[in-house]
């Protein structure tokens, strides 16, 4: 489908996008689409069986700055949900849900023939800026992260990012993770970090393991959220 001007403009209020039991979509966001996302709040997408990637091109100028919440279940062929510059412009990302997604192996990764060179740049307040964009990242806002049934996922960020700082993290979620290698901590003023590519697989990643701010650490379906 084509897409004009008056199609954008409408496309520039879009708040909320669900997607469910289409079994022929492969991308809900192509090229053309990208830079109307400035504006979207909610994005849930659940059994979408072709679906390989959520947002297709060039995503470089592309930013999802109001995005609170996003939902991801049953996307079979998914096999990484951000680029590097659309995981910098998430500074509002409250809510992170991922479940029954076999292939996905990343949740950050370059796409094929989009590498990108960045230069370090000071953190800005209420933003998701890098300190270090080749070490560190923040999500200054993420208050629940759930990974659930993921069966291929094997760390956060593929040979870009190593560390994640999530300074507001309520609820943590880690369960029939088997291959994970990225390691989750606390930090000595409370908050939640996530070391990627770690040499092995993370302690307790494949079964059910949950973290809450004020309790701490629960295990073995000893639920805490």
């Amino acid at each position: 489908m084509a897409v004009h001007g008056q199609q954008n403009g409408f496309l520039q209020g879009l708040k909320f996008v669900r997607v469910d039991d289409c079994g022929d979509v492969r991308t809900p966001f192509p090229a053309k689409l990208l830079r109307a996302l400035n504006n979207l709040k909610e994005l849930r997408l659940s059994c979408l069986p072709e679906l390989k990637c959520i947002w297709k091109g060039p995503s470089r100028h592309v930013s999802l700055q109001s995005l609170n919440r996003l939902n991801l279940e049953s996307l079979n062929k998914l096999t990484f949900i951000f680029t590097p510059s659309l995981a910098r412009s998430l500074p509002k990302l409250q809510r992170l849900y991922i479940i029954k997604c076999g292939q996905l192996k990343h949740i950050i990764r370059e796409e094929d023939g989009e590498r990108e060179i960045i230069p370090e740049s000071p953190e800005q307040d209420g933003q998701a800026s890098p300190i270090n964009v080749e070490k560190e990242i923040v999500l200054p806002n993420l208050k629940e992260l759930s990974l659930e049934q993921l069966s291929s996922i094997v760390c956060f960020s593929f040979g870009w990012c190593d560390y994640f700082l999530f300074p507001r993290l309520e609820k943590l979620k880690v369960h029939q993770c088997p291959k994970l290698t990225t390691k989750f901590a606390t930090t000595p003023d409370g908050s939640m970090s996530a070391q990627s590519e770690v040499p092995e697989v993370a302690e307790d990643s494949s079964i059910n393991r949950e973290w809450n701010r004020n309790m701490g650490w629960k295990e073995d379906g000893d639920s805490c959220l």
